[in-house]
């Protein structure tokens, strides 16, 4: 068949196709501060090159690209500066593309060129060089602008190797890796590894996302286990022939004739190539009919089931694709040794496979195997179809028989990039069937038996991380995250492996700072993807303990509104516990627990109970612990009672108990705190020493064992059970490890026990011993000061009392901050010692202290009464009377009333009726007071 010619594009498979025609590039050429600044975007892929040339005395720099737009090649052509004195356009480059040649003033303008992945975008700039000898045709004034802007300015440049073909993915000039200088500089650091996309130049190595040993916290690690951490999806790579195929399409020629039915084949292929494709196969239909036997039947065919499979593509409607396989199983049935039939019949396999459609795809791939007419069993299309059928049996989960087809790819091909991928793609067969130890190994023994793969399937790190993710190896899983995001900053999952190292950075306990950076990074690199909403998530529920409730309210939208952007599992779910994570931190437990009830009873069958049980639970908890903390009691057992038969029917929570005891105890109940008490206790000492025990201290707010057994010694107390409250006071190990309020309670309770014995002098000594070691604040040691007073008039050591008491009074001076109660009460004490030893000036000093602070607030009509009694008594009437006169309060008029009696039955009584006088008249309430 000479006049039929199927000619394919180089770079195809097994055929040596050549490249698609790339779409048009478009571009910018400008000036920039002191660099001429060149822009071209219009492609995903790069495929350019650079070469630095001397053309009869002058430096050339020849740049091949893809075809440019004509208003690019427009500004380009006319573009002129002090650096680039012409720029000229060769639309004849090799494979369609164009050359750009840039002259250039002299040999010290030198350039730079490199790529940008979002947007992808080419760049070349030319500058100044200063290491460079001068150009004889330099202007000053370039000079001088070198000299006003040297740190923008490339400390060291490499140039690009002048090549003659250059690889499709080209990678930026000497493949280097850029770092910003700390000045702004740029700097070319040389790596030997080919990487893709933009890279951190502060921080090229991602430390900022790592950890060290010592800095891991225990706690956190333990605290993580109740964590949500969503499932990230697998990263699949695409079979990377499959995909050159996809983007090499088959070019049709036919050789042109004066017949009627060349001329009509002909018009066929035109339609096909302007993609006039429902006029193409109305004709199509017409020729057929016409020509059934034409020459032309076999380009027809193929031709035809092309279009059937652009149109599918297009418009996505079944029966075209379905008449596209049709199609295709024909044409190679009918055309078994044409030149398309072996590259057809592989296409159907994957077709079908990236369709879904497994097991046709395997039929597919079996029978490519079969054929006999396609090449011998080690061609590289057969090898292809067993590692497509390896592909198949993985996502039909038919395990073995996936490894069984990789394995033999692996052993058999001759061609070692098939054996390198059919390597790395075991390692997925177990991600998928959730055996992550064995997925774990198998990526770790391809990347050191094929190192050479480690820039082409980043599925080998993000796989691997997320496997080591799974089994709890936290800091294997954040280097090789880190390693995934350092070779493949580009990759559609960098987001969810940043998000994922800010999740494990919370794990070992690092700052919160560094964790909230880590998703807002992920946001802010990734932010328009789906793929880096679960950062987004976690930022806002993060944030939403500094928010207002407008601002709340909105986030809490947002949240939900978000989760519906990504197909995960269970991401619903997770955007609720976000949210329910936010109302806690902002100490609304309430809301919480109304949000993961709602949510749990509308999803019975598809929740994970224990995750949102002990959430439930332990947003209960925080509830009520915070209103006996409050000193609301009531409240507090009003919660337990609401939950009680059923969120925390089965609840082992130690906290729960102890909180429950503890609004017992506040509200006079101390029979009831004493039974939760002990339950607390024995639990707690039965789980002694066991991991169980230390899990419990980290997530639960349990009280230790020294605190519960004061709280056994006061209940006991109060039931007057004092033999039992000493031995629990006893069992006290660590006192200085308490707090404060602890160690004072202690301290009261010990001493009223030794009240009760009569052993006043020990309860003497025990306090003194205490007071004069205690480091601890004012306010809390004014009590027992207080209470030693008490004891040491006991012992009739007024002396000793004094002191004190007066130590209660310079605390109060010297803070401010001593209970009223306390102060009152030493006040009136130091009073009455005083007035005991007849030091009546010094109790007279310290009454009028007492009721000069406190007679506003405090009922001390009985301290005016006695006051008033001591000027009475030293015949100080006038004194008296001027006393009291001052009472104060309703509940005052018996005092008054003893005045009165005490002024009026006075021998000097005719003397002083102008001070009886002013006394005001008591009201009939007063009387009967």
């Amino acid at each position: 068949m000479n006049t039929l010619r199927f000619v394919m594009m180089a770079g195809c498979l097994f055929f040596g196709l050549a490249s698609a025609e790339a779409n048009k590039v478009n571009g910018v050429i400008n000036f920039q501060g002191d660099t001429v600044h060149l822009e071209l975007t219009g492609q995903q892929n790069w495929d350019y090159d650079v070469k630095r040339l001397d053309k009869k005395g002058q430096t050339v720099v020849e740049m091949t690209v893809p075809a440019l737009d004509e208003s690019t090649i427009g500004s380009l052509s006319s573009f002129k500066s002090d650096f680039v004195t012409a720029v000229a356009v060769d639309r004849k480059g090799p494979d369609g593309k164009n050359v750009i040649q840039f002259t250039l003033s002299g040999e010290d303008i030198d350039t730079f060129d490199y790529l940008t992945d979002q947007p992808s975008r080419l760049i070349m700039d030319f500058y100044v060089n200063p290491s460079a000898k001068p150009a004889k045709t330099a202007k000053k004034t370039v000079a001088e602008k070198e000299k006003q802007l040297p740190t923008q300015l490339p400390p060291k440049i490499v140039k690009p190797v002048a090549k003659a073909k250059t690889d499709k993915n080209r990678k930026p000039a000497t493949a280097d890796t850029l770092t910003i200088a700390q000045q702004g500089g740029v700097a070319v650091a040389q790596n030997d590894s080919v990487k893709s996309g933009i890279f951190d130049g502060g921080d090229p190595e991602y430390e900022r996302f790592s950890i060290k040993d010592y800095e891991i916290k225990e706690d956190a690690l333990i605290r993580a286990k109740d964590n949500y951490y969503i499932p990230f999806p697998m990263l699949e790579t695409p079979v990377s022939y499959w995909e050159k195929m996809k983007v090499t399409p088959t070019i049709y020629q036919i050789t042109p004739k004066s017949s009627e039915e060349n001329k009509q084949a002909r018009l066929l292929l035109t339609l096909f190539e302007k993609q006039r494709y429902g006029v193409y196969l109305k004709t199509q239909q017409w020729f057929k009919d016409k020509y059934p036997q034409s020459e032309y039947n076999e380009v027809i065919d193929f031709m035809t089931a092309d279009v059937h499979l652009a149109m599918w593509q297009d418009e996505g409607r079944v029966k075209d694709y379905d008449q596209a396989i049709q199609k295709y199983k024909e044409a190679v049935a009918k055309y078994p040794r044409s030149p398309l039939a072996e590259r057809t019949s592989l296409k159907l396999g994957y077709l079908a496979f990236e369709k879904g459609d497994y097991l046709n795809s395997l039929r597919f791939f079996q029978e490519h195997i079969e054929n006999k007419n396609f090449s011998d069993k080690e061609s590289l299309s057969k090898d292809l179809a067993r590692l497509g059928m390896g592909l198949d049996f993985m996502k039909l989960n038919k395990w073995d028989d996936a490894i069984s087809h990789f394995n033999q790819v692996e052993k058999d091909a001759f061609n070692r990039d098939l054996k390198v991928e059919a390597a790395y793609r075991r390692g997925d067969v177990w991600v998928r069937s959730k055996n992550y130890p064995k997925a774990i190994a198998e990526y770790q023994s391809a990347l050191k038996k094929y190192p050479e793969g480690q820039g082409l399937y980043p599925n080998a790190f993000f796989n691997q991380a997320e496997s080591l993710f799974m089994t709890n190896k936290y800091q294997q899983s954040l280097d090789t995250y880190r390693e995934f995001v350092k070779k493949f900053p580009s990759s559609n999952h960098s987001a969810f492996a940043m998000t994922r190292m800010g999740e494990l950075l919370e794990i070992f306990g690092a700052d919160k700072s560094r964790v909230m950076g880590a998703y807002l990074e992920t946001y802010f690199r990734y932010g328009e993807t789906p793929n880096a909403v679960i950062a987004r998530l976690r930022l806002l529920s993060g944030r939403m303990k500094g928010m207002k409730p407008k601002e709340v309210n909105h986030a809490v939208e947002e949240i939900m509104s978000l989760a519906k952007k990504i197909d995960l599992p269970n991401i619903e779910q997770f955007a609720t516990v976000m949210v329910a994570d936010g109302y806690t931190n902002r100490g609304e437990y309430q809301k919480a627990v109304d949000l993961l009830s709602k949510y749990y009873k509308e999803h019975p069958t598809s929740v994970d109970v224990p995750l949102l049980t002990n959430r439930i639970v332990s947003n209960i908890n925080d509830k009520l612990e915070s209103e006996v903390t409050a000193g609301n009691f009531i409240a507090g057992l009003k919660t337990h009672s609401q939950y009680a038969d059923n969120w925390l029917k089965n609840s082992k929570r130690l906290d729960t108990k102890y909180n429950v005891g503890r609004a017992f105890e506040m509200a006079g109940v101390p029979v009831e705190a004493e039974r939760y008490y002990k339950d607390v206790l024995n639990r707690t000492y039965a789980i002694r020493g066991t991991q169980e025990a230390k899990e419990v201290q980290v997530k639960e707010q349990a009280p230790s064992e020294d605190e519960l057994n004061l709280r056994l010694a006061t209940v006991f107390a109060q039931e007057q059970k004092y033999n039992q409250a000493y031995d629990y006071l006893k069992n006290i190990k660590n006192p200085e490890k308490m707090d404060e309020n602890a160690q004072i309670e202690r301290v009261n309770v010990a001493v009223r026990l030794l009240e009760k014995r009569g052993d006043n002098d020990s309860a003497v000594r025990y306090l003194g011993e205490l007071l004069r070691t205690w480091k601890g604040q004012p306010q809390l040691v004014a009590e027992p000061y207080l209470k030693l007073a008490e004891l040491q008039i006991k012992q009739n050591k007024p002396d000793e009392a004094l002191k004190s008491l007066e130590m209660i009074d310079q605390f109060q001076k010297d803070s401010g901050r001593i209970s009223p109660v306390i102060h009152a009460k030493a006040l009136e004490t130091m009073g009455d010692i005083h007035l005991e030893q007849k030091q009546r000036n010094l109790a007279t000093g310290s009454y009028e202290k007492l009721l000069e602070k406190y007679e506003d607030s405090r009922p001390l009509s009985s301290i005016r009464y006695k006051l008033g009694q001591i000027y009475f008594k030293e015949g100080e009437i006038q004194k008296a009377a001027e006393v009291w006169n001052e009472f104060k309060g309703d509940k005052s008029g018996f005092w008054k009333k003893l005045a009165q009696e005490q002024l009026q039955n006075s021998d000097w009584r005719d003397g002083y009726k102008k001070y009886i006088k002013r006394i005001p008249a008591m009201s009939e309430n007063e009387q009967g007071q």
